[in-house]
């Protein structure tokens, strides 16, 4: 059946505002759930669990490659979290920034204060200044957790001290008063900065999600593809080769596996075809990995020797060294 191309939009919007939670989703939650204090009640609240004598709470690395989905795990988690999602009770207490390259201690500081909503601070400012600023403006909004998206950016200005200024800073969010959970989020890469601070390295747990595998999510995914087809009036691939081929195609990134079967669909879609098959997964593939038959794990009968990391978008760094 030929759909308009509204009606094609319409329904791919549909399928990407879909979320899918697995069990990366329970990873995360539990570590925020053991940096949270419960009630006499044990209903968990917003207010984080003193370590060190009472002095400091502790912060997370959520860890995962580009396309894994790791940032949008980590907003749903959040945003459905009963004592830091918004609610009837009040306004979210968690609040999300991103590290833009390159940082230093002074951009990431405004780039902070703008996502709490504060007017436009002066980069002029002393770095103490800004900070200072900075940590008011948060506990004068309530806030009880904050996020660090690309936070491996933080070594992006190609200076050790730069980066590692800028982690002392986050670490002393967490003996601020009141105390604010930290969670640095980024690509494994991550924890080879936090682990030059002995210190940091303590304060911050590390969770770092598992790569999807045929063995473990092969079954749901199958049943996703059953249940996004039939949304999309399709008829799901015959056989039983388009799973592991995606999983391998996306490079055993769930977030990249969800991407790339919703543009295969699209692809069918636009084709006004009756199923999705292979070559709707190949074309849609190799239009955003730029490469021939040989080399797309759709199009070739050995597609388990063709490496497809380098196919796969990911944000540039370089190894830290001290």
């Amino acid at each position: 059946m030929k759909h308009s191309e509204s009606e094609i939009g319409r329904i791919i919007s549909d399928l990407r505002a879909n979320y899918v939670a697995t069990q990366r989703d329970v990873m995360i939650r539990d570590e925020i759930d053991r940096l949270l204090r419960r009630d006499a009640d044990g209903k968990l609240i917003a207010d984080p669990v003193r370590f060190s004598g009472g002095q400091e709470t502790r912060g997370i690395l959520v860890m995962d490659e580009a396309g894994g989905g790791k940032s949008t795990i980590l907003s749903r988690v959040l945003s459905s979290h009963e004592a830091l999602g918004a609610g009837p009770s009040g306004p979210a207490r968690f609040l999300s920034s991103k590290v833009f390259s390159p940082a230093t201690m002074k951009s990431f500081g405004c780039e902070v204060l703008r996502s709490t909503g504060y007017a436009e601070i002066s980069e002029r400012r002393e770095r103490w200044s800004i900070w200072g600023i900075l940590r008011h403006r948060l506990a004068a909004l309530g806030i009880v957790c904050l996020v660090i998206e690309e936070a491996h950016d933080l070594r992006s200005s190609g200076s050790v001290r730069e980066a590692m200024d800028i982690l002392n800073a986050c670490k002393s969010l967490l003996s601020s008063d009141p105390p604010i959970i930290v969670i640095l989020c980024g690509v494994p890469i991550l924890n080879e900065l936090v682990r030059m601070d002995p210190q940091a390295d303590r304060r911050f747990a590390k969770v770092e999600l598992p790569p999807v595998t045929d063995a473990h999510d092969a079954p749901k995914l199958e049943s996703l593809m059953v249940q996004y087809c039939g949304r999309a009036g399709i008829s799901p691939p015959a056989g039983k080769d388009a799973i592991p081929r995606l999983i391998h195609a996306s490079a055993n990134r769930f977030g990249m596996c969800i991407e790339n079967l919703v543009n295969a669909i699209e692809e069918a879609l636009n084709d006004g075809a009756d199923s999705l098959t292979l070559a709707h997964f190949a074309r849609s593939w190799a239009a955003t990995a730029a490469v021939d038959l040989r080399e797309n794990p759709f199009a070739n009968p050995e597609w388990r020797s063709i490496e497809v990391t380098g196919r796969i978008p990911a944000t540039a760094f370089g190894r830290f060294k001290k």
